[in-house]
């Protein structure tokens, strides 16, 4: 775990500011049951987290998140810049205060902005605190892994030939992909924040049958991989501490799991 210690404590960083963005979808986009209007998406390209699409009588708004300063920025529909703030050295109220003015010119009302979310996150040390600047390096690292998670999704779709939505949900704030199979088998999977299951950030694939529940016997060995069959979770986890970012183990993990899964 200490290897990748840095990169735990980014993610938590980066999770807590990411409320923000999630504040945006929760206020200006019509709810949906599943929560997925306060959803996001790291979009490597850019190097930036990016909520969805926000519809205004003037064309569609964006907020994002640009990793490597921790500015937020509005972006039109063409993805050009609005209005940027900085986060950096200041409390939530302050950064959501400062981004209110490009909503409400675009006449959308922002009272409900600064509310709390409808779930809570972990009570990290530095909530309530002032935004502090990450190193570069750590900030590298965290995009890198996190594009991993895009591709490693990209991978299990192109696998299933099904077209998904890969997103990263705030609350847990995972990378992760469910899509409904053969029409009976739903498959979770995705790039987990280190938690109370695993000291680690790992890798989850987990199966949703339509009908009943599965069965955990005669389970394949998954090198570095482990198999959680009892509590609230049942699935199999691969932890990024045991492995390289371009070994073929994730590969091997995705390719075994995501066979057992479609047996059932």
């Amino acid at each position: 775990m200490r290897k990748h210690m840095s990169y735990i404590q980014t993610d938590q960083r980066i999770h807590y500011l990411s409320q923000i963005l999630a504040k945006a979808g929760r206020t200006f986009i019509p709810k949906k049951e599943d929560d997925s209007h306060t959803n996001l998406y790291f979009n490597a390209e850019k190097n930036w987290i990016e909520g969805r699409w926000i519809e205004t009588s003037n064309g569609n708004i964006k907020l994002v998140l640009r990793i490597t300063d921790f500015c937020m920025l509005w972006v039109d529909e063409k993805e050009e810049t609005i209005h940027t703030v900085s986060s950096v050295k200041k409390l939530e109220q302050e950064v959501i205060s400062q981004l209110s003015k490009i909503p409400h010119q675009y006449g959308l009302d922002t009272a409900s902005f600064s509310d709390p979310m409808h779930f809570e996150i972990p009570d990290y040390s530095f909530k309530g605190f002032e935004y502090q600047m990450i190193n570069r390096h750590n900030l590298d690292e965290w995009m890198q892994w996190r594009s991993l998670g895009n591709k490693a999704c990209e991978r299990v779709l192109g696998m299933l030939k099904v077209d998904g939505d890969i997103r990263i949900w705030p609350h847990h704030f995972d990378t992760g992909i469910f899509v409904q199979t053969k029409e009976r088998m739903g498959i979770g999977f995705g790039l987990a924040m280190q938690d109370i299951k695993v000291e680690s950030p790992y890798f989850y694939m987990s199966g949703y049958p339509a009908i009943g529940s599965l069965v955990y016997e005669n389970l394949p060995e998954i090198e570095k991989a482990e198999w959680i069959t009892s509590g609230e979770y049942k699935g199999v986890v691969l932890p990024v501490t045991d492995f390289e970012e371009t070994s073929t183990e994730l590969d091997k993990y995705i390719e075994k799991a995501l066979g057992w899964f479609l047996k059932h």
